[in-house]
């Protein structure tokens, strides 16, 4: 019987934690779309560079480090721990010289993000795409595709 209602109250808990965190982000966001939600803690430098559409989810653990601008679209599932790094060093300059740069990440519809994913800057993902775990994505993916690895490959396509 306290087992139970110890359960039910966790579980209450939790769902009111969701909500609190996705009304936060909503607030720091450039753009937060409506029905997403952030399922756990995540970390977030320069929130006013991040743009998130529709029905879209961050989960446990996922970091975006917005340098610059991040576009995440519809309908897409960024699980546990992932990265979103816009920022590298330029290392064609000898290592006194050497300064931070920034580039854009955009994540078009639909696509899922497996845990302990990472993006490099300037990559952009096309619709309706899966990265497996762990992979390091270093290049464009192109739609409708299954990339894994490190870094990244296609190893098929995907048939609607």
């Amino acid at each position: 019987m306290i087992k139970k209602l110890i359960q039910n109250f966790y579980r209450k808990f939790y769902f009111i934690q969701i909500e609190i965190r996705t009304f936060w982000w909503s607030l720091l966001f450039k753009k937060f779309g409506r029905n997403s939600k952030a399922f756990g803690r995540i970390i977030v430098y320069n929130p006013e560079n991040v743009e998130i559409g529709e029905n879209s989810t961050l989960n446990e653990g996922v970091l975006l480090n917005a340098r610059t601008s991040i576009k995440i679209g519809n309908f897409v599932h960024i699980s546990s721990f992932c990265i979103l790094n816009t920022g590298e060093l330029d290392y064609s300059k000898i290592m006194e010289k050497r300064n931070h740069r920034a580039k854009p990440i955009e994540i078009e519809d639909g696509v899922w993000m497996a845990s302990g994913v990472i993006i490099n800057p300037g990559v952009k993902i096309k619709k309706n795409s899966v990265i497996g775990a762990g992979a390091v994505v270093t290049s464009d993916i192109p739609e409708n595709s299954v990339a894994v690895g490190i870094p990244a490959r296609i190893i098929k396509k995907i048939n609607n």
